[in-house]
């Protein structure tokens, strides 16, 4: 840590930056961040990206930044109690370039067609949410799935383990229902979005999300999404969609446009300016 920071330090030392941006940041030391602050007159900011179960930590380390951007309203609201007036809501986006439809050749459509895709790592509760769905044509990828247990109804649905992006889009634009789920592996976080429910939509790409107050916030179930909110919802939903192709396609396009208009990183920098300016 003590030869990170020093790294650290002499990078900025040399940049000589007018603004100073970390994601999360942990390992850089908060009087360093004080530091090179008063040393360079700094505009610091800190995107905590991803909300951790160290809370306090996340509490304490606020108050080194001049602005400290959450992901979710949950995180947001936890930390304005805590007395930080510097924390403001940056959502998750897509990068077009990369997070975008496309066409797929015979051997990408053997490869990756399915009724059903997840890709995400094996959690407990997502191992057990998709054993009750495991009748279903589903396709899973993501790290951790060859080690579910022996005999596990999964066994013949995973395909592989982590995917790059230039393969996960292809399995996106390769089927008809891509699953997302966020609760199971993040329960200590109540509303917050994931970064694939934005990328899943760049790629015009139907989507089944459990219910979140965020995502709800800003997309309307039924219409450029859909949220599920139990088991036997999300098979009535699969059964439904699976049958209703066109409407799932008419969603899946609301939903790109969607994201396109207002959810891409381009937009989250002009957010970030914008509050930096109006300060």
């Amino acid at each position: 840590i003590s030869k990170l920071n020093r790294e650290f330090v002499r990078l900025v030392d040399n940049v000589k930056p007018d603004l100073l941006f970390l994601m999360h940041g942990f390992t850089i030391q908060p009087s360093v961040i004080v530091e090179l602050k008063k040393k360079y007159q700094l505009i610091t900011v800190n995107w905590l990206c991803d909300y951790p179960r160290e809370y306090e930590l996340a509490c304490k380390y606020a108050a080194n930044f001049d602005y400290f951007f959450v992901s979710g309203t949950d995180a947001m609201k936890r930390l304005r109690l805590a007395g930080h007036k510097n924390v403001h809501p940056l959502l998750f986006a897509c990068e077009p370039l990369f997070h975008k439809p496309v066409e797929l050749t015979y051997e990408d459509k053997r490869r990756y067609s399915s009724d059903i895709c997840f890709i995400g790592s094996m959690y407990p509760g997502r191992l057990r949410m998709l054993e009750k769905v495991s009748d279903f044509d589903i396709a899973i990828w993501g790290p951790g799935w060859d080690k579910i247990p022996p005999g596990s109804a999964l066994t013949s649905l995973i395909r592989g383990g982590s995917l790059d992006v230039e393969e996960w889009v292809k399995v996106y634009s390769a089927t008809k229902i891509v699953l997302n789920n966020i609760s199971s592996f993040a329960s200590y976080v109540d509303n917050m979005m994931n970064t694939r429910l934005f990328e899943v939509l760049a790629c015009q790409a139907f989507q089944l999300v459990d219910t979140r107050d965020d995502v709800l916030m800003h997309f309307t179930s039924g219409s450029e999404l859909v949220c599920y909110s139990s088991i036997e919802e999300l098979r009535h939903l699969f059964n439904y969609y699976l049958s209703h192709r066109d409407e799932a396609k008419e969603i899946a396009m609301n939903g790109y446009n969607k994201a396109i208009k207002f959810h891409t990183y381009d937009h989250r920098v002009k957010e970030i300016m914008d509050v930096i300016e109006m300060e």
